[in-house]
């Protein structure tokens, strides 16, 4: 699901990762695209704590919009600290940041399809990883950040 920090972190320059964030974007609505014979006219893209779906959309918006929240989110997440005039933190957590909201993004739309084309898997098989793995994250930058200064 997410690129481990190390691999992350050798991962230089922001246009490497912007590229590899892209591409696990533009991956997950291929994804979509190849499901989409399969996947009903109407698909749940929201889960209640339930695990329930709450949120129904058509087909077409449900392989198109997640993908596209991701291409903004991932422009948000490089672009909006330095336009608001906060702190970006190090380069390398920067980077790993963008490579972590695209993979989540593309996980979760993984789990979407899955769950549409009838595998109705617990939402936690979502919410935790992810929550794991945004912990470990906010730890690499914390540490990565404390030794860049």
């Amino acid at each position: 699901m997410i690129l481990p920090a190390a691999v992350a972190s050798t991962v230089v320059n922001a246009r490497t990762s912007d590229l590899l964030a892209y591409a696990l974007l533009a991956g997950s609505a291929a994804l979509g695209l190849l499901v989409w014979p399969a996947l009903p006219e109407t698909v749940a893209i929201h889960f209640g704590l339930s695990g329930d779906p709450d949120t129904f959309v058509s087909k077409p918006v449900g392989v198109v919009l997640t993908p596209a929240i991701g291409v903004l989110a991932v422009l948000a997440v490089r672009y909006a600290p330095e336009r608001l005039g906060g702190h970006t933190g190090s380069p390398a957590s920067e980077n790993t940041t963008v490579l972590f909201v695209a993979a989540v993004i593309a996980y979760v739309q993984a789990f979407v399809y899955v769950w549409n084309l009838g595998y109705q898997l617990d939402p936690k098989v979502v919410t935790v990883p992810v929550l794991t793995a945004a912990g470990l994250l906010v730890v690499y930058a914390y540490r990565r950040d404390a030794t860049a200064t």
